[in-house]
């Protein structure tokens, strides 16, 4: 049974998409599982989701529709299969390599292991083309593409760069490895830390067990995906939609699985909660724009969408004082293309604010 945990408007269920890939199929599966709650679909920083509105006893139903989509291969490790990768997974013009067998064999070795189904559900993996989209400094174990004449990744532990220089095919192994350390000396400690920089020694313990060393520096995030349309490597394009709020409601949700269905591609989920389409034909890509946005995505660098965020607020949250994503929405009509990013939390308790956000509007009691 999957685990549901408990909101204001029902229980909701946290679905893990491993380098946040999207087939139709899934996509589908989403749709089936949404619907058993209130419909409602939420993208998370980790280019996860959220599935809302579901009753109490809806987790084995759940865990089935999930199943057959392919999007549980174990049950025991769904809480640990946090693992961020760039969109462009290697069709970005900065791209360095192709990122997405490296993602599958993480996902695989991960599932395998049972001893790493007890590392917490905050722990994250992360694997970046070179473009940088997936370089997060957040991530525990991070596999970051490296220039050079030969295809390398560099490992980076809690957003450290390590002196770890990998082949494409030892990088998964290394990240699983490096998941292990941290997980006996987490155990060895008594203090049960979740995370690589919670953990006495932190980083440089860590990376001493791999026979590796710190190196000065620390990662740094690119922007996000741009909305609208953006030039591959290959000579084709990819598309990228934000849907308000990172919120997909009923009508958003069947809008995206015709057209997913219809390019006969599959989604990529950003941390900055964006959906994006690839391989894309350049004759095809205004119609395609054109159909995201009569849905009601943004796919326009000049929304007053982008860069602003909101917790579920209420009605869907307990703590929450105020309808914070109302509130968002009259923002986003009069914020200008450049304004800084903006999260709006219904308490003070500040739910799904980005660490890096600069404008914080926050309900107080």
């Amino acid at each position: 049974m999957l685990a549901l945990q408990p909101a204001e408007d029902g229980r909701l269920a946290r679905v893990r998409t491993p380098g946040g890939r999207l087939s139709s199929r899934q996509l589908e599966a989403v749709g089936e599982a949404a619907r058993l709650g209130s419909g409602l679909v939420e993208l998370t920083a980790r280019a996860n989701l959220q599935i809302r509105g579901l009753r109490d006893d809806d987790g084995e139903r759940l865990a089935g529709i999930l199943g057959r989509g392919g999007l549980l291969p174990s049950l025991e490790h769904e809480r640990v299969r946090n693992i961020l990768a760039a969109p462009s997974a290697g069709r970005h013009p900065a791209s360095l390599l192709p990122t997405d067998e490296i993602v599958s064999e993480l996902d695989r070795a991960l599932c395998a292991d049972p001893v790493l189904a007890e590392l917490s559900g905050r722990f994250l993996f992360a694997v970046d083309d070179g473009s940088g989209m997936a370089a997060d400094p957040r991530a525990d174990v991070a596999l970051i593409a490296a220039p050079g004449d030969r295809p390398a990744l560099m490992l980076a532990l809690a957003g450290t760069p390590t002196t770890l220089r990998l082949a494409p095919g030892d990088a998964a192994e290394t990240a699983i490895a490096a998941a292990r350390a941290f997980h006996a000396r987490a155990a060895a400690s008594g203090e049960n830390p979740w995370r690589i920089a919670d953990l006495a020694g932190g980083a440089a313990s860590v990376a001493r067990e791999l026979g590796a060393r710190l190196r000065p520096g620390r990662l740094v995030l690119s922007p996000a995906p741009v909305l609208g349309v953006a030039m591959q490597n290959d000579g084709r394009v990819s598309v990228t939609a934000l849907p308000p709020l990172g919120r997909l409601d009923p009508a958003l949700l069947a809008a995206l699985l015709t057209l997913v269905a219809g390019e006969r591609g599959e989604l990529r989920l950003s941390s900055a909660r964006t959906l994006t389409l690839r391989d894309i034909e350049p004759a095809r890509a205004d119609a395609l724009v054109g159909a995201l946005e009569e849905a009601g995505f943004a796919v326009s660098e000049d929304s007053g969408w982008r860069g602003l965020s909101a917790c579920a607020g209420l009605g869907a949250c307990s703590n929450a004082l105020l309808d914070v994503r109302a509130g968002a929405a009259r923002r986003a009509a009069v914020r200008r293309s450049d304004a800084p990013s903006e999260h709006w939390s219904g308490c003070e308790r500040r739910c799904g604010r980005p660490p890096d956000v600069h404008i914080a509007v926050t309900a107080l009691s």
